[in-house]
């Protein structure tokens, strides 16, 4: 795995409002799939981010950490003193557990889909 941060989220309670400031600020080009809107550098590039909203308290950027089981890296985030937030979440690419830090700081643990 050649970096393990590989995806990252902006969640809050007005997407539209932050999708629209992130295309102003940096001219990141939006793309809209429904739940989230998909954010690349230029038109027809891959994506590397995506508005949405909060969930469950958790709003701001949030990183996705790519881990080889998803179901051993909860467990131990929990015994390291995580706070998990919502377990094994699908998405477009793969699902995720949200975790706070024991610092109180969000990050998604990600497994990629295997097809």
């Amino acid at each position: 795995m050649p970096a393990p941060f590989v995806w990252f989220d902006n969640m809050t309670a007005q997407p539209q409002d932050t999708t629209h400031f992130l295309h102003a600020m940096f001219g990141w080009q939006r793309e809209d799939i429904g739940a989230m809107t998909f954010l690349t550098e230029k038109a027809g590039a891959t994506p590397f981010a995506a508005t949405c909203h909060e969930m469950n308290g958790i709003t701001g950027w949030v990183p996705y950490i790519e881990v080889e089981d998803l179901t051993a890296a909860v467990a131990i985030a929990r015994r390291n003193g995580a706070d998990v937030v919502a377990e094994n979440v699908e998405g477009p690419a793969g699902n995720a557990s949200f975790i706070r830090d024991p610092g109180g700081s969000p990050m998604a643990l990600w497994k990629r889909s295997q097809s």
